[in-house]
């Protein structure tokens, strides 16, 4: 198969390699990993190799009409379904009405290729009458057809979709490929080298992570907890609640859930110090020279209890506590367990 163009997954690869190499091609599949590691890439680079003209079934040319036609989703056989947001609804979903209509598609013999091949992405997004619908075909798929499930989440699916379709696990991405991606990525051809190995230190090893940070927007919030983590004492609450203050007034909550997220990596971070841990194994590595005093001056229990009372702030303000006392509530926390 043609896998040039997805990087890292060796495991996958070598799964779906081995199913095309054996004629033992099943007919469902679950991809399922963290976001943004490739899984619907491969799933449409499969697609192609079990429809290219001129290599298939064991590999995909990428230069032949069908291959073609895969990548511009215009292929007759190759049908991508994703999640939508409803005109009557504010979720993102996959409705009855759309699977109902991948089922009439699929009910037709190959127009062009020699299998019909369906991608759902984020199949977990299927509402219930969708799932109830889609085990049908499931259960008694069409001739000639491979169905391509898709998820970052594979526990919100229902365990009777889960049981009827071979498991591919994906990983995330390793750092070459990561950086391999960047560097050949539009969007980071002005980033210097030092921004695009902190994109890949905090990217958790998905694409869309290292290409969406707001390095400078990040940097500030790295800079500002610092600060707070490094004046953690009852004789110092003023400066404390003046932060709590800035924070409540001057962000909305998906700011202060993105402040929240660096505050728990750069504990994280201090944990592993602790715990004597490489400096390659932390998410802020340029940082560990300023982390390591942290580490050493705090108890790793007190550590700890600062990360559960993170976890449960974050809680808190998703059902709508008020900020500012959630914030405040939180540092004295974090003050008792220093």
């Amino acid at each position: 198969m043609n896998f040039e163009t997805v990087l890292g997954q060796g495991q996958a690869k070598h799964i779906l390699d081995r199913a095309l190499e054996h004629g033992t091609v099943a007919h469902a599949y679950l991809f399922f990993g963290p976001e943004s590691v490739g899984k619907k890439r491969t799933a449409l680079e499969f697609a192609k190799a079990l429809n290219c003209a001129p290599s298939g079934p064991q590999s995909a040319c990428g230069e032949c009409p069908s291959c073609r036609k895969i990548d511009l989703g215009q292929h007759p056989d190759v049908f991508l379904l994703e999640p939508t947001k409803k005109a009557s609804s504010r979720d993102v979903s996959i409705s009855i009405d759309e699977i109902r209509d991948l089922q009439k598609k699929l009910g037709f013999t190959p127009y062009e290729g020699r299998y019909k091949v369906a991608v759902i992405d984020g199949v977990e997004k299927m509402n219930l009458q969708a799932c109830n619908a889609f085990l049908k075909t499931l259960e008694e798929p069409p001739a000639s057809t491979v169905l391509i499930l898709v998820t970052a989440n594979p526990y919100q699916m229902l365990p009777t979709i889960i049981s009827r379709c071979q498991g591919v696990r994906f990983h995330p991405l390793p750092q070459d490929a990561l950086r391999a991606i960047l560097e050949s990525h539009p969007d980071a051809e002005s980033m210097l080298d030092e921004e695009i190995e902190l994109r890949i230190l905090r990217s958790q090893g998905q694409v869309a992570r290292a290409l969406g940070e707001d390095v400078a927007e990040i940097a500030r919030y790295r800079e500002e907890l610092l600060a707070l983590l490094s004046q953690l004492s009852f004789h110092r609450m003023d400066l404390l609640f003046q932060w709590c203050r800035e924070t409540g007034r001057g962000c909305d909550l998906p700011q202060i859930q993105k402040t929240l997220e660096e505050l728990l990596g750069l504990l994280r971070d201090i944990a592993l110090l602790q715990a004597g841990c490489a400096v390659e194994t932390l998410s802020n590595r340029d940082l560990a020279g300023r982390l390591a005093p942290l580490a050493r001056s705090k108890p790793r229990s007190a550590i700890l209890n600062m990360m559960e009372s993170v976890f449960r702030t974050r809680n808190l303000l998703e059902r709508n506590a008020n900020v500012q006392l959630s914030l405040e509530n939180m540092l004295m926390q974090f003050c008792e367990a220093a």
